[in-house]
């Protein structure tokens, strides 16, 4: 009984002179805002001035690397782009209940990487926890979602939270071959292709799958058309998902799912920059298609009349 007092006394104080005095490779299960999404800062603080968008665009890094709003502009609508790395289902559902009230967009597209229904959330949390995006409603999903890691994350930006409530946190974007634009959108300029790891690829996860439906009701619920996308892809990345026939029958369930895995207007080695992210190549041959898509479908134009 002594030593459990001594633990839940002292395992946060360990954790929060870990954070604020070890360097970042010695603290491996406390990464706060080092190497993370370093742009999210900018994209929620250009969403302070968005409001009655014509489309919202949500989902992980195929999100926010993949729909360009300066593309969008040339066809007249007004977008913004909300995706975050690696952003479960779980997370999506944090942010369209924390800004959807507000910005009140037309249409939502929704990207539906197959990866993201086996992630655990755990670099969402982090960079959710580390820059006190949707802090209230993280609780809840550090509850449900008991990991070393964001346990950590958690203790140590609620210290934060009290220690420096006024904090201003610097916004550093990246100036070179990745480039923040604006609403949202990250540009890759890179012309080379390069392989990264094979990472082992799980299972999808049944509360993943169960945030993904229950975000869908919530954006019913508000009478909010949605278009579910899964971005494209190079042909390598094509077949490495364990749960393929689930994702495909799940997504079946759905008449506006919208498949551009495979775009074959896209080369591998000319318009990706890795197995599964476009540079700006390959953005600019594939936003057009996709809009083009939407007005034949009359999912723009219908919105837009209303």
């Amino acid at each position: 009984m002594i030593f459990l007092l001594i633990s839940i006394v002292g395992y946060p104080i360990m954790v929060i002179l870990c954070g604020e005095y070890l360097p970042t490779s010695l603290r491996i299960n406390l990464n706060s805002r080092e190497g993370i999404d370093d742009n999210i800062l900018k994209k929620i603080e250009d969403l302070e001035d968005v409001n009655n968008l014509d489309v919202l665009f949500i989902g992980s890094s195929h999100a926010y690397r993949s729909f360009d709003p300066r593309i969008w502009d040339t066809y007249g609508y007004t977008t913004f782009n909300l995706g975050t790395s690696s952003q479960t289902h779980l997370h999506t559902g944090l942010l369209l209940k924390e800004y959807i009230p507000r910005i009140k967009p037309s249409l939502v597209v929704y990207e539906v990487y197959p990866d993201m229904f086996s992630n655990n959330g755990v670099e969402s949390n982090t960079v959710f926890l580390s820059f006190n995006i949707c802090y209230d409603q993280m609780k809840d999903v550090v509850l449900k979602n008991i990991n070393v890691k964001t346990i950590n994350e958690y203790i140590y930006a609620s210290y934060r939270r009290w220690k420096y409530p006024k904090e201003n946190i610097l916004i550093e974007l990246d100036t070179t071959l990745k480039i923040y634009r604006s609403r949202g959108f990250v540009e890759n300029k890179s012309s080379s292709f390069t392989e990264v790891n094979n990472y082992k690829r799980g299972k999808m996860l049944e509360s993943q799958i169960s945030a993904f439906r229950a975000n869908l009701l919530y954006l019913k619920s508000l009478s909010i058309p949605f278009v579910l996308l899964r971005a494209p892809v190079t042909f390598i990345e094509q077949g490495r998902f364990p749960d393929k026939e689930k994702y495909d029958q799940l997504m079946s369930e759905y008449d506006n799912y919208v498949d551009y895995s495979q775009l074959y207007e896209l080369k591998d080695s000319i318009h990706f920059y890795d197995y599964h992210h476009m540079n700006q190549k390959g953005v600019e041959i594939f936003n057009p298609i996709f809009i083009k898509k939407l007005q034949d479908s009359d999912m723009l134009e219908a919105q837009l009349e209303d």
